[in-house]
């Protein structure tokens, strides 16, 4: 976990943002924060669409398990760095940044109907938590979602499987982990350019996400002997939302927060063009939401061996060029 790209960037981005002012800090993370949310409306929906159009009408049933990766486009990145005076990684300036996903997924046939309705979770095992929070790294994951697909056309000799789906999607995930910096400041200016400082001693960095989606997809599917080949296209619709910042003691202008520092904050704050962030006793934290619908094109391939079927699957957002790709094992009679 300690190597998930995406925590490395935000300890970068964190680490970075020192040498720059609360208004520098916003701005990066916010633009950042925005493509971000509109990544995991379409990450969420991991394990939403197998290989088959539709699986079939009861009893046909299946269970398996998911896993893959979205990206923030590189290009969301490289305001963020430039920001930071820092240079886009390599690694990130062709795919982006890879946010993981992953999640158990299970279907079952329709009565009377052409269709299969299917539910799909996932949280972060204890397992996984215990060694994190030994590595001085707290963090959560959690997905849920249920979906209907409508076989539109049944394949036949000459014809694919078409269906038409529509499901729920619910993300939430949360990282909190040590900057191994010590007190570092945020700098403003008010209004009547009288300079502000916010001090944060040995900070964390808090990261929080949500996203509530809803997901629409029409796909085709054809099996040719036990290799199975699927395209389809997939529009979600919902809202994303972005926290972050850190978790620290901190001081206004050397005197430490409270409530009313706190609100001398928010004062002083006002007419900067800065927005006012969460603000607490012991961190901040900046929001960013984004509620645009997400098209998406995807397609793969499987290969079915009697009751076992792996797929292969890639994705691309046409409008950001933001890329996905997930693999998914399962049984399925």
């Amino acid at each position: 976990m300690k190597r998930f790209i995406l925590i490395a960037l935000m300890v970068m981005m964190a680490a970075g943002a020192w040498a720059q002012d609360l208004g520098d800090f916003q701005t990066g993370f916010q633009a950042f924060a925005v493509d971000m949310s509109a990544t995991l409306s379409y990450n969420a929906t991991v394990g939403n669409n197998w290989s088959d159009a539709y699986i079939g009408q009861f009893p046909r049933f299946g269970v398996g398990l998911a896993l893959g990766v979205t990206a923030v486009p590189a290009d969301s990145l490289k305001g963020l760095f430039d920001e930071m005076g820092i240079a886009v990684p390599d690694a990130l300036k062709k795919f982006g940044l890879p946010i993981p996903a992953a999640a158990l997924s299970a279907k079952i046939g329709g009565l009377i109907l052409p269709f299969d309705f299917g539910i799909k979770a996932m949280v972060l095992p204890p397992a996984a938590t215990e060694a994190l929070s030994s590595s001085g790294i707290a963090a959560d994951y959690k997905l849920f979602g249920a979906n209907v697909r409508v076989g539109l056309v049944k394949e036949g000799l000459l014809f694919p499987d078409v269906s038409f789906g529509a499901g729920y999607n619910r993300l939430t995930g949360s990282v909190l982990m040590p900057l191994g910096v010590s007190t570092q400041s945020f700098t403003f200016d008010d209004e009547f350019a009288t300079s502000h400082v916010l001090a944060v001693t040995d900070p964390d960095l808090n990261m929080l996400w949500t996203t509530d989606s809803f997901d629409f997809t029409l796909q085709v599917s054809k099996k040719i002997l036990f290799i199975r080949p699927y395209a389809g296209a997939g529009l979600s619709v919902g809202k994303s939302t972005v926290d972050g910042g850190v978790k620290a003691s901190m001081t206004y202008d050397t005197n430490t927060m409270n409530q009313a520092q706190i609100d001398q904050m928010i004062l002083d704050l006002a007419n900067t063009g800065i927005t006012v962030p969460a603000l607490s006793v012991d961190g901040f934290l900046f929001t960013a939401e984004n509620s645009d619908p997400v098209l998406r094109v995807y397609g793969g391939v499987s290969f079915d061996l009697l009751i076992l079927s792996l797929d292969l699957q890639a994705t691309i957002v046409p409008a950001t060029k933001s890329l996905g790709a997930n693999a998914m094992i399962r049984i399925q009679l």
